[in-house]
C-alpha cells in the first residue's frame, strides 16, 4: 500500500507539473516536455495525454521535423476553457462576480450595485442567486466549474471561508460564506481577503515573476497581501497586511479603525479624495469643473493635474507621493521586497506621482533594500479582483492536485 500511494503522489506531482509547465510557455511538444521537466518521455507522454482528456491540455497543431526526419510532434498547448472557475468580489459598493475561464479571461459577468440599506439576508440571498446563474451559464457552455473564489473586505478566517471583521462592511461579520456556497452548490470554496487575493493575481496572471511581493490596494483604505518566497503571509489570525492601520502620526486624524493617524488616512484614494475636497475653493481648474464634493472623482483629480492646477498638484502628487513613499519605506525596510505593486484608481495619477513615491522611498528607506526593490502600478485593470479570486481557486487546487484531477 504505502508503494502504491507513493506512485499515486509522484504521479500526481508529474501531472501538476507539466501543467503548470504548459501554461507558463502556451505551447511545447511531449519530447521537450520530457526533456526540460527531466521525466521519461513514455511517462511525459501519457499524462500529457491524461491531461488532454481531461480538458486542461490540448493538441494545437503539429511541430516541424527535427534535422534526422521523422514523424512532426504534436504541438501541446493549455487549454484555458476546458475548466472555468466562479470569482466573486465583495466590494463595498459593487457585487462583481463573473465566469472566467482558467486565463481568467470572462466568459460571462453580473455586476450589481450594493444598497445601503440592504440586509445580510438580501446580500446572501441576491450573492446565491447570482452565483447559481453563473452555474447555469458554465453548463450551458458544457464547461465544468472548477470551484468558487471569494474576495472580501476585512479579516478573513481562510480554514473555514468566516468573514469575521469587515469593518467598512459589517453586515457580513461572521457570516460563513464558504459553508454557505459549498453546501448550496456542491462546488469547493474558498474565501480570503481581497488584497490577499490581488496578490495572487499578480503571481498567476501578472508579468512579473518575483518571489517577495507585496501587493497594496489603496481604494477606500490601505491594504497589503504579502508573498515572501512564493508563500503568503497571514498570520496566527490572518490579519496579516493590514499595514493601512500603522500609525504615522500619533495625533493624526481619527480613523475609522478608532485610532488616529493611520497610514491610510493620508494615502488613501478616500483620503485623497477628502483632502482636495476641503481645498476646493483653493483650486484653479478644478473647481470650475465640479458643482459639489459628490461629483469629485480620481480621474478629474488627473486631468486637474494634466491642466496645471497648482493645488491639486501639490496634494495629488506631492503630498500623496510622500505619505505613500514613506510607508512604503517602512515595508521595504522591515520585508526586503522584490516588487511592490500598486493597485487602484490612483494610478490614473501616473508616471508623476509613481516618480515622486520612488523619490520619497528612496530617501527613506535603507539603500540596499531600496535599490532591490521595483515599484510599479498594476497593469491588471478593473478585473483585477475578478482575477483575484479565480487566482486563489487556482492556487488551492495546484496545491491540492487530488482535488484539481478529481475535479
Amino acid at each position: 500500500m504505502l508503494n502504491t500511494n507513493k506512485k499515486i503522489d509522484v504521479k500526481l506531482t508529474h501531472k501538476i507539473s507539466i501543467l503548470e509547465y504548459v501554461r507558463c510557455r502556451i505551447r511545447t511538444t511531449k519530447p521537450q516536455i520530457a526533456k526540460d521537466l527531466g521525466i521519461s518521455t513514455p511517462t511525459a507522454s501519457s499524462l500529457v495525454d491524461e491531461l488532454i482528456e481531461e480538458g486542461y491540455l490540448k493538441v494545437d497543431g503539429t511541430g516541424s521535423s527535427t534535422e534526422l526526419g521523422g514523424k512532426r510532434p504534436k504541438i501541446i498547448a493549455f487549454h484555458p476553457r476546458g475548466k472555468s472557475i466562479i470569482a466573486v468580489h465583495l466590494g463595498i459598493e459593487l457585487l462583481d462576480m463573473a465566469l472566467i475561464d482558467l486565463s481568467a479571461s470572462i466568459l460571462f459577468r453580473i455586476q450589481e450595485r450594493n444598497r445601503r440599506d440592504e440586509s445580510k439576508e438580501q446580500l446572501l440571498h441576491k450573492l446565491t442567486l447570482q452565483v447559481g446563474e453563473l452555474i447555469k451559464k458554465a453548463e450551458d457552455l458544457k464547461i465544468p466549474v472548477l470551484g468558487i473564489g471569494v474576495g472580501s473586505p476585512g479579516l478573513v478566517e481562510t480554514k473555514t471561508g468566516t468573514i469575521r471583521d469587515a469593518s467598512n462592511f459589517s453586515i457580513l461579520n461572521n457570516v460563513n460564506l464558504g459553508d454557505l456556497l459549498s453546501e448550496r452548490f456542491n462546488k469547493p470554496v474558498w474565501v480570503d481577503n481581497e488584497c490577499k487575493n490581488l496578490s495572487l493575481a499578480e503571481k498567476w496572471f501578472g508579468q512579473d515573476e518575483a518571489q517577495t511581493i507585496i501587493s497594496l490596494m489603496t481604494d477606500g483604505g490601505i491594504g497589503a497581501g504579502v508573498i515572501i518566497d512564493n508563500q503568503m503571509m497571514r498570520g496566527i489570525d490572518d490579519s496579516f497586511g493590514e499595514i493601512g492601520h500603522t500609525t504615522l502620526n500619533f495625533n493624526g486624524p481619527k480613523c475609522r479603525c478608532g485610532n488616529r493617524g493611520c497610514w491610510e488616512t493620508y494615502a488613501s484614494s478616500d483620503a485623497l479624495l477628502k483632502q482636495v475636497s476641503e481645498n476646493m475653493n483653493q483650486t484653479t481648474w478644478l473647481k470650475q469643473m465640479v458643482d459639489s464634493a459628490e461629483d469629485l472623482t480620481l480621474p478629474l483629480i488627473a486631468k486637474a493635474v494634466e491642466n496645471g492646477d497648482p493645488v491639486v498638484e501639490q496634494i495629488a502628487i506631492y503630498d500623496l507621493g510622500t505619505y505613500l513613499g514613506i510607508g512604503i519605506a517602512n515595508l521595504v525596510n522591515t520585508f526586503n521586497p522584490e516588487l511592490v505593486i500598486i493597485h487602484g484608481e490612483m494610478s490614473c495619477l501616473g508616471e508623476r506621482l509613481l516618480e515622486h513615491i520612488r523619490y520619497e522611498m528612496h530617501m527613506r528607506a535603507l539603500p540596499i533594500p531600496a535599490a532591490r526593490v521595483n515599484l510599479k502600478f498594476s497593469k491588471l485593470g478593473r478585473n483585477a479582483n475578478i482575477m483575484g479570486a479565480g487566482a486563489l481557486v487556482l492556487k488551492e487546487l495546484f496545491e491540492n492536485p487530488e482535488c484539481l484531477f478529481n475535479s
